[in-house]
């Protein structure tokens, strides 16, 4: 028996008796349970009365399960939810999301959970959500926090119409600071009976706090008892998908391109087989020459075959002593296996010997028989060991044999080998050299043929003639240049679709509202070296800074960078891609929102760069919000925008008409050309368009023409005979001088004499007259520096720049017109209303900076509007027309009471009116906190003549039931620890008798009031409803 079959055998009696052994210890671990579970009820019913109580127990087991119900589909829809800014969040956050909104102080995130009244909701809802807040601080009232999921809830009655007033249940309310944690609500819009329908809103924000910053995410409203994980409503998961697909586009893209590449790489596959020949050769012919030199080495075959048959022998002795160490190893591992076995199957029998003790008994028979089996088959392997020891000796004898026998045999093939080799190399060798012929030929042929075509062609272009070859040689060199300079750079992606996308051309191109898009200069952008644009707001509102229409190919990847900055006023601002398609007239029928309330740096010029993917556009435009002021003038400034097809940003090009413009001016530089022919010698100055800027002509004739805007001469000069049309001499000495006129812009003589003096247009730097009288002067025109008169009268005086009785005209540092100012230029002004768009056109007190009004200005724009920061006295009457509006956002102080022609008056602590007062006196206001306080009594009438009504039934009310359902108590006020004796409780009266429980209108989370005059129609009834009850009762008796 092999060693295989005692091992087989061992794990086969090893399978059997775990087997055995399992199905005892499951037995009797079933049993344990089964005892340990009986125990368990035993205990659990054991204080109980009968098996009645259990059943009523697991009664209300199912009755508090049926109550459950588990929701699911996601009620708040993500991107109908308005007025937060929205944040990226890191990955793998703690809240499972990729975004959140964040909130300022005064801030309110809202959805419009149920718009119209509906009954879908009057029933459990749950709410979940995960905040954070840091640093919130409580306002002046108690709902001055961060409050989640705060109401504006109206309910309805579906049959009677009866409408309730705002509800502002809020189901959360923070302060201080958390990190991020996640909470749930249930509410149960059903507990209020008497509605069964609503409409409500949902917010979120921080009203009225000191301070604070809050941050909402994974917020989920479903229908039903039971929070579940969040998932997006069925709306937002059109829009990720939406999403997916133009990442998968994106993707398939890229996927385009990696096999554009693998393609392009496939396509040279012939050229690395080529280059792989060629190695091969080469390595062949290197190999060869090193076995052709091995061979010739003497040592090689007797020395290296002696070393082989030495290490045979040292590896076959080293089998030999593996093997028996192998063997005995396993003979040992196997039988301390098979001990080890015994002694855990023996200690694992004691433990269940009382349920399992026969068989057992039996089991260590049978494996004691089997240890026996196994000695003998040990032993009878050790035999057959010895056995194999002795044939293996023979083999190492026999293999010593053979190797001798390969040893010859290999000299005899290596001989062989050399002959061979050293033929082939002569092949070899002749090939080459036959190779090499063929290509020389050929490298002839072809050069030839190369250089002919090369000839023709440079012929073509350059023409044939001295002329043609030397002008077209200097315009193409410079051509050549700076194309490639210039189209080398803008080599990447596709061309930028927007023209003027660096403001280069000032506004050109672009539009803005009111025209406030303006090119100005910021130290952010090129140390203020360069212009861009700077689209402002004062206002609340949006104003648009918009680009030409360009044209776009459908369902394609896009991506548009642009550079900028704003400053701290900035809101936010969006960025829009506003396309339609063709054949369409309206402005825009797609909107594509980019960027949406984001901000830029305010430190530095940033870079960013967004894709999107064109849809259903044919054409379009983009549009920059700036999207108002949190104060003062917000600054949103914008440059190098970049829009093209692709998907991955790119440094800044302009757009191709932009580029070829710039190419142009630098081709613009000016060339030298030298021509000479015989008997004459040209240079000439030119530029690419083949202008003539300057140059020298030695005609062959004689005639020599200099050409050029300035010729200058240094030295001294000496010309026989000239002919000069026209000159400027800058001094002139000669003995006499002819000229029928005299035209020079200095005249320096000791004396004029002359019988007619005309002088046109002459500067006379100093003019002394003893006496001179003129009568009367008649001039075109009067240049002068400085003019004094006593009276001066003109039908039309025109003046730029000086003073006119201490105004000051001119242009001044603001720029864009011309103004009239005060010798203080900010402290008063006026415009003339030069410029687009809407500029000032009065001012006082300006400040101090031309870019922005001061804190005490008063200004009147070209427009009409008028804007005083300072203060305003008023000492007569100050009317407002029927259509115009006066909005306070401010405090206002009345020094005295105001009076109004409807008979109000604001009077010192009250105000009063027209109309009867039981107290005597004029009427006067009842003011919330005196009602229902006993510091004030007051009547109430309401119109009740039958003429003014219709229906009149008989009240099926069951007063005495509302009557006998109010709880009366006694209580003390808090605020003056006045003791009512006997009064109710507006919270639990309002469930019963809701028409005399009332709110402050302006304040909804404010205290209840209790109108006890409105309960005298249920006493009334109440009173009746007895004394029908006596009546009966007496009859009973009688």
């Amino acid at each position: 028996m092999t060693a295989e079959n005692i091992r087989q055998s061992v794990k086969s009696l090893e399978t059997d008796t775990q087997n055995k052994l399992n199905q005892k210890l499951s037995q009797a671990e079933f049993e344990v349970r089964a005892g340990s579970i009986r125990q368990e009820i035993l205990n659990a019913t054991k204080d109980k009365a009968d098996k009645t109580l259990v059943v009523s127990e697991a009664g209300k087991l199912r009755e508090e399960f049926s109550k459950m119900k588990v929701g699911g589909r996601n009620l708040w829809i993500k991107s109908k939810a308005v007025g937060a800014v929205i944040e990226k969040l890191p990955e793998n956050h703690v809240t499972g999301q990729k975004e959140c909104y964040r909130l300022e102080n005064n801030s309110t995130l809202t959805f419009n959970l149920e718009p119209d009244f509906s009954s879908r909701l009057y029933q459990k809802v749950t709410f979940s959500a995960w905040i954070k807040y840091e640093n919130v601080v409580q306002g002046r009232n108690f709902w001055n926090v961060f409050n989640c999921f705060k109401h504006y809830l109206f309910r309805k009655n579906s049959e009677t119409g009866v409408q309730s007033g705002p509800d502002y249940a809020t189901l959360g309310m923070y302060k201080g600071s958390a990190d991020w944690k996640y909470i749930t609500f249930t509410y149960d819009y059903s507990e209020k009976t008497n509605f069964d329908q609503l409409k409500t809103s949902l917010r979120f924000n921080l009203e009225g706090a000191t301070s604070g910053t809050a941050w909402v995410t994974g917020i989920k409203v479903e229908i039903g008892s039971v929070a579940t994980d969040w998932s997006p409503a069925p709306e937002d998961a059109d829009g990720l998908i939406t999403e997916a697909k133009a990442t998968f586009e994106r993707t398939a893209q890229g996927l385009r391109t990696d096999l554009s590449a693998i393609q392009e790489y496939v396509n040279k596959d012939g050229q690395r087989q080529e280059a792989l020949q060629r190695y091969t050769r080469e390595e062949s012919a290197r190999q060869a020459t090193a076995v052709r030199e091995l061979v010739n080495r003497d040592f090689v075959g007797k020395a290296t075959y002696q070393e082989d048959v030495k290490g045979i022998n040292q590896r076959i002795e080293a089998v030999k002593t593996s093997a028996n160490k192998d063997i005995a190893s396993q003979i040992a591992s196997y039988r301390q296996s098979v001990d080890g076995k015994f002694t855990d199957i023996s200690s694992q029998i004691t433990t269940y010997k009382q349920d399992v003790g026969g068989q057992i008994s039996g089991l260590s028979n049978r494996l004691t028989s089997s240890e026996q089996g196994t000695t003998t088959q040990i032993s009878n392997l050790s035999n057959r060991i010895n056995s194999n020891k002795q044939g293996t000796d023979n083999q190492i004898s026999n293999l010593k044999t053979q190797v001798a026998t390969n040893k010859d045999n290999a000299e005899r093939q290596m001989g062989r080998i050399s002959d061979q080799v050293s033929a082939n190399k002569a092949n070899a060798d002749s090939q080459f050299a036959n190779v090499t012929n063929q290509l020389a030929r050929k490298v002839e042929t072809t050069d030839f043929q190369r250089v002919k075509e090369t000839s023709k062609l440079y012929e073509r272009i350059l023409g044939n003639t001295e002329n043609g070859i030397a002008d077209k040689v200097a315009r193409m060199a410079l051509t050549n240049q700076l194309f490639q300079v210039e189209v080398g750079k803008y080599s990447v992606s596709g061309p930028n679709l927007i023209k003027n996308s660096d403001f280069k051309n000032a506004t050109n191109e672009w539009g803005s509202t009111q025209n406030l898009g303006r090119l100005v200069k910021h130290s952010f952008y090129h140390n203020g070296q360069k212009a861009l644009m700077r689209l402002s707001n004062a206002t609340k509102n949006e104003n648009f800074l918009y680009s030409h229409r360009f044209n776009l190919e459908r369902n394609t990847d896009y991506v548009l960078n642009f550079r900028g900055f704003n400053n701290s006023a900035l809101a936010s601002y969006d960025v829009y891609i506003l396309g339609r398609r063709a054949g369409e007239s309206d402005g825009f029928t797609i909107v594509k929102k980019v960027v949406s309330s984001k901000k830029l740096s305010t430190s530095r010029c940033e870079d960013v760069s967004v894709t999107f993917n064109s849809g259903e556009m044919d054409n379009a435009y983009i549009r920059f919000d700036n999207n108002g002021s949190s104060s003062g003038t917000a600054d949103l400034y914008i440059t190098e925008v970049d829009l093209y097809k692709g998907y991955k940003p790119r440094t800044w090009q302009p757009h191709p008409e932009d580029a070829v413009a710039d190419a142009n001016k630098k081709l613009e530089a000016t060339q030298t050309k030298m021509t000479q022919l015989a008997g004459s010698w040209v240079v000439e100055n030119i530029n690419s368009a083949g202008d003539i800027i300057s140059g020298i002509n030695l005609g062959a004739n004689g005639h020599n023409r200099f050409v050029g805007k300035l010729t200058h001469i240094t030295g001294e000069t000496l010309i026989d005979r000239a002919v000069i049309k026209s000159a400027m001499v800058d001094k002139l000495k000669t003995a006499n001088f002819e000229a029928g006129s005299v035209t020079t812009t200095i005249l320096d003589a000791e004396a004029v004499t002359a019988e007619k003096l005309k002088v046109d247009n002459a500067l006379i730097r100093k003019l002394t007259a003893t006496d001179a009288f003129i009568y009367e002067l008649i001039s075109k025109r009067i240049f002068s520096t400085k003019v004094e008169s006593v009276i001066s009268s003109s039908t039309f005086l025109e003046a730029y720049q000086g003073r006119i009785g201490g105004f000051t005209l001119g242009q001044f540092d603001q720029g864009g017109g011309r103004w009239i100012s005060g010798v203080n230029q900010f402290s008063v002004g006026m415009g003339n209303g030069a410029g687009y768009g809407v500029r000032t056109a009065f001012w006082a007190n300006w400040g101090n900076n031309w870019n922005y009004a001061g804190p005490k200005a008063w200004n009147v724009n070209t427009d009409g509007k008028m804007y005083c920061r300072n203060e305003v006295g008023f000492y007569d009457q100050v009317d407002f027309s029927n259509s115009s509006r006066a909005n306070f956002y401010g405090n206002t102080t009345f020094s005295r009471s105001p009076v109004f022609s409807n008979g109000i008056e604001l009077g010192s602590k009250d105000v009063l009116g027209d109309g009867w007062n039981p107290k005597g006196g004029r009427n006067a206001v009842v003011w919330w906190n005196q009602v229902g306080s006993g510091s004030v009594k007051y009547w109430m009438e309401q119109k009740s003549d039958r003429r003014l009504k219709e229906n009149i039934t008989d009240t099926a009310v069951k007063a005495l039931d509302k009557i006998n359902r109010l709880r009366m108590v006694a209580f003390d006020f808090i605020e003056n620890k006045k003791h009512e004796e006997i009064g109710l409780i507006a919270q639990e009266a309002e469930t019963i008798v809701p028409r005399i429980v009332s709110r402050d209108p302006e304040n909804p989370d404010g205290y209840l009031h209790i109108d006890y005059t409105a309960l005298v129609p249920y006493l009334i009834k109440a009173i009746q409803e007895l004394n029908q009850k006596i009546e009966k009762m007496e009859k009973t008796i009688a």
